[in-house]
């Protein structure tokens, strides 16, 4: 199997159409190529869930299935804890008056997936209002979290530590420049509860599928996992009418062109049927020709895999191009260059408190 085709075939739980016997086959004709993809890229327990619904899981071989039972149980361990995780910060905001709003992972799962355990999350992402991030850390730190800094993301998200959760706290849902304007308080108006916590609204939870990889995982390298693609395919099929609202956002930020190369890696893993219609969409929000011909040329050519090791040349040569106008590519790169001059005194700040 080629990369694409494991990949593919490691999302068959994401289609619908794709019957349980099929997911059997599949493990079974290409077991040394794809049991291992399945585990490293946290899909284990949904294939166990998936196998087990269906009462196929005495048709594995033993070492199979026991491989992913032990992904299903580790995976419940880990939402048990993290649910629990989220109720306390619910507590702890909601009694400091700091509006947030959970995002990615850990809010999709519990929208889309048959059961929300299934979807591992590595860790917790929250968003506050930019004025509200002293506190917000303040509030983390008081209830036993230790701050961790990452000096390359400081300007927009800092993590915290309480074991065995981490949460990260974002102020800002890119880094700042990247939309023509903040964004975080805006989304924070529009959140709504979900399972006894606040996340983002649909359009918002569809709008950060669309861009936050693209510049966090530059679109296709290894560092975009498979768990991200199935939130975005199970989020495309049953919650199409945040669709709309989306492509407003997305418009509004300056972002088509990050979506539009986002929707071409995701429609590359999905099923036929899918495929089809992501190919819909992407061609409603199609930039053009010399730089949709350049951003087809990088997926093609898996150039964010290639050069991973070099970051220099992904960050000239693919980032910038994301951006729908040169102006925002402009208003991105001196965002990038103030964030790397004021590294030490954010840090400071968050710190403080001040």
């Amino acid at each position: 199997m080629t990369r694409l085709e494991r990949y593919r075939s490691a999302l068959l739980p994401a289609d619908r159409g794709s019957p349980a016997p099929a997911l059997l086959t599949a493990l079974r004709d290409g077991s040394a190529d794809l049991l291992q993809p399945i585990l490293d890229q946290g899909l284990g327990a949904w294939w166990h869930h998936a196998l087990q619904a269906a009462g196929l899981l005495d048709a594995l071989a033993p070492d199979t299935a026991k491989a992913l039972q032990s992904a299903r149980a580790a995976a419940a361990a880990r939402y048990l804890a993290q649910s629990q995780a989220l109720s306390h910060i619910d507590r702890l905001f909601s009694d400091a008056h700091i509006p947030y709003a959970v995002m990615k992972g850990a809010h999709v799962r519990e929208c889309v997936y048959p059961d929300p355990s299934l979807r591992v999350s590595g860790d917790i992402d929250a968003l506050v209002a930019p004025a509200n991030r002293q506190r917000a850390a303040r509030v983390l730190r008081e209830a036993g979290y230790a701050q961790h800094e990452n000096r390359a993301t400081i300007s927009h998200e800092a993590s915290f530590v309480r074991s065995p959760v981490d949460v990260d706290l974002h102020w800002d849902i890119l880094r700042p420049g990247r939309t023509r304007t903040p964004m975080a308080e805006a989304m924070l108006s529009r959140r709504q509860r979900v399972s006894g916590f606040w996340a983002l609204s649909d359009a918002d939870a569809l709008f950060v599928m669309l861009t936050h990889p693209a510049f966090a995982k530059y679109v296709c390298s290894p560092n975009m996992g498979l768990l991200q693609v199935a939130d975005f395919l199970l989020w495309s099929e049953q919650r199409a009418a945040s669709r709309p609202a989306a492509l407003r956002l997305l418009e509004a930020a300056g972002l088509r062109t990050a979506a539009w190369t986002m929707l071409g890696w995701y429609a590359a893993l999905a099923a036929p049927s899918q495929a089809s219609r992501l190919a819909e969409w992407r061609r409603a929000l199609q930039p053009g020709a010399w730089r949709a011909a350049y951003l087809e040329y990088w997926l093609a050519h898996d150039l964010p895999g290639r050069w991973l090791d070099r970051p220099l040349r992904i960050q000239l040569g693919l980032p910038l191009w994301l951006h729908d106008r040169p102006s925002d590519a402009w208003r991105a790169a001196r965002g990038w260059l103030g964030s790397r001059l004021a590294r030490s005194e954010d840090a400071r700040s968050l710190l403080s408190g001040t």
